[in-house]
């Protein structure tokens, strides 16, 4: 993967602009990554096609500074995504003052962060950009690459003569946080709520204190994620209770414990999804399940991890819970071994998959607890990548594959034989290249 997005600007002198820091920072602008141009627009007026825009930089700036942790920090939730109005602190086009910018917007990850672009054409303006793209970048580079505009953009003002702008006085503010990790790390956590984490009233600080002491800092990070702020107190304490009861399970898994003691280190500086793909193979191997499996089941999977059906049973507990996106906390019970609170489906196979997902996190992170979602993050796409490589192994989904064109009908009869979801084969195929699907 290389790391290759960048910010190019030539400051110039236009006339006719307003505003003092407009015209200070005035610019021809290209972002790239890689070998692609995001800002790469046809000129209605010119009947061109070219790489920069003509824009001042001052907006932008104040937008970065604006959203400088929820850029960098918030992960998306899809269930509360415009809930939260996600959008106008992540895609660059809600950048203000009528500038023109592309449709472009950054997806947190984790130690990663997704950059995802599209076309875009404005009724009012002169230029529609043409480009699309994906692309996944390191989360230092992307913050490097801020850093760097703002400073450039600030010290663009003192040279002009521009001094008291907000762009300069909130820099200020951020660049303190920056450097003191406890109010980064605070500034982190309100931003997974999808608040200004310095607008905050006294009462929610102290809110956002009293449930940082109340649960596992494991937990913490997709609570802040998946909570709704009116009812953080509340869901808090459902998590500790509910962790409770998963600690005191008297359960004994011996053989997986076996195997996650003796497993090697994830390596990091492999893509999450290859890493949950690496460990579900790993444990296959060191639990002996060969490729040709029968349909997943909970006496399939008790019989897989070496124990009573009625033990695993045992470890579950069901529930109806009050948070968009939750599918499962798991946890060491008192012996070691894991336990689950899942979230209540209809379909059997989803809640396999959930448990799965669940496993994937206590082989990961030995004696801490977990909880899963649908948050978009590298640890969920990890455990993803995870339960679906564990109960339906590309290697088995490609023995079954009569042809390179498979429709819908055969990827329904392959998630049937094999005891999951459809959406599961369809992914294995589409993510392992085994073939391509919707073909008639």
């Amino acid at each position: 993967m290389k790391d290759s997005l960048q910010f190019h600007f030539d400051w110039e002198h236009p006339e006719g602009v307003r505003g003092p820091e407009l015209l200070a920072t005035w610019a021809s602008f290209r972002i790239t990554i890689d070998d692609a141009c995001v800002t790469r627009v046809f000129d209605q007026s010119a009947k061109t096609i070219r790489d920069n825009i003509y824009v001042p930089l001052y907006p932008l700036a104040e937008w970065i500074v604006w959203n400088w942790w929820s850029l960098l920090d918030e992960p998306e939730v899809r269930a509360t995504r415009e809930q939260r109005g996600f959008s106008a602190r992540h895609n660059v086009r809600c950048v203000g003052d009528g500038i023109v910018m592309p449709d472009m917007e950054f997806l947190p990850l984790g130690e990663h962060v997704q950059i995802i672009w599209s076309p875009r054409k404005n009724p009012f303006q002169n230029v529609e950009f043409l480009n699309q793209g994906k692309k996944v970048v390191r989360r230092k580079e992307l913050f490097q690459v801020f850093f760097d505009f703002v400073q450039s953009v600030c010290a663009r003002l003192e040279q002009e003569g521009v001094t008291g702008t907000w762009l300069q006085q909130g820099w200020g503010i951020v660049s303190t946080s920056i450097n003191d990790p406890e109010e980064a790390a605070f500034c982190k956590v309100v931003a997974m709520l999808g608040k200004d984490p310095y607008a905050l009233e006294r009462s929610e600080e102290e809110l956002v204190i009293k449930v940082a002491g109340m649960l596992p800092e494991s937990l913490l990070e997709d609570c802040f994620l998946l909570s709704d702020w009116s009812h953080i107190l509340k869901q808090a304490e459902h998590l500790r209770e509910d962790l409770g009861w998963i600690q005191h399970r008297p359960e004994n898994w011996e053989r997986l414990k076996q195997v996650r003691d003796a497993r090697n280190v994830v390596p990091v500086q492999t893509l999450p999804w290859d890493q949950g793909y690496d460990l579900a193979r790993h444990l296959r191997q060191n639990l002996g399940i060969p490729d040709d499996v029968p349909p997943s089941s909970y006496e399939t999977i008790a019989k897989w991890l070496d124990i009573p059906v009625g033990q695993l049973a045992n470890s579950i507990r069901e529930e109806t819970y009050g948070f968009p996106g939750m599918e499962a906390l798991v946890a060491d019970n008192e012996n070691g071994s894991p336990a689950f609170i899942l979230k209540e489906k209809g379909r059997p196979e989803n809640q396999i998959f959930s448990l799965c997902r669940g496993l994937c996190e206590y082989l990961v992170y030995p004696h801490t607890p977990r909880l899963v979602s649908s948050v978009n993050t590298e640890g969920q796409k990890r455990n993803r990548a995870f339960a679906a490589e564990f109960l339906a192994p590309a290697d088995a989904i490609k023995k079954r594959l009569v042809a390179r064109d498979v429709s819908q009908e055969d990827v329904d009869e392959l998630a049937c034989d094999m005891g999951v979801s459809p959406f599961v084969i369809q992914h294995q195929i589409m993510n392992h290249g085994l073939a391509v699907v919707g073909a008639e």
